[in-house]
């Protein structure tokens, strides 16, 4: 499809919430071009064997996929409200989804569909910027952690937004893109009721978005 065939507020719509012949083609570029912060963020997770993980916005799965590497007696869990990522995931993770390792959901952030105190750690990667009541998620990301989980939020930080070229979807946001500085996300979540946030970046990976924010329940 010609850049000049899709506006760039339908474009983050679509990363919002991929759909169709576009969303599956905008899947296969978040595997392939998200890598380096999806290994990132599974690092500052430190997963262990019996860990309960969960992701927020999974996309096409392959941080799952990395996860599974390393989770083995615990459960790797995840929502995405696109179904067509629901469906790339799944195909990705197709073996362990089989032996019950990992579990996908349709869902959405505002509402997940777990008990509270569920999962040790809970992630996303570029999600955070399509959540329209940001609060409000991390309440609810709050709500099923247990006490002493940690949650990582993994983002292009606001100030590295204008560094992309005019016609790139990561620009300054639309109503459907919005993005922050990580004190507005250590703001967010202190709201939310976590505990010693922080920031975490790699500069010498070369990888703007291997940049996270923490916080401890």
């Amino acid at each position: 499809m010609a850049k000049s065939a899709i506006s760039t507020e339908d474009l983050d719509s679509q990363y919002r919430r991929p759909s169709g012949t576009l969303g599956r083609r905008i899947g296969r570029e978040m595997a392939q071009n998200h890598l380096p912060e999806n290994l990132w963020t599974v690092a500052r997770l430190d997963p262990q064997p019996g860990d309960y993980i969960l992701e927020i916005g999974f996309g096409p799965g392959v941080a799952i996929q990395e996860l599974s590497r390393h989770v083995t007696t615990g459960l790797i869990a995840g929502v995405d409200f696109s179904e067509t990522m629901v469906y790339e995931a799944s195909r990705r993770n197709a073996r362990a989804i089989q032996t019950g390792l990992v579990k996908l959901h349709c869902a959405d952030v505002a509402t997940l569909p777990f008990d509270d105190a569920s999962f040790d750690k809970v992630y996303s990667i570029h999600s955070l910027y399509f959540w329209p009541e940001p609060l409000k998620a991390l309440k609810e990301i709050q709500r099923v952690l247990r006490p002493n989980g940690i949650v990582v939020v993994t983002v292009l930080p606001k100030d590295k937004w204008s560094a992309n070229p005019p016609d790139s979807a990561l620009k300054y946001g639309t109503p459907e893109c919005i993005p922050y500085y990580g004190h507005e996300i250590e703001t967010l979540m202190a709201s939310a009721g976590f505990d010693s946030t922080r920031v975490e970046a790699d500069a010498a990976t070369g990888n703007d978005s291997s940049y996270s924010v923490l916080g401890m329940k």
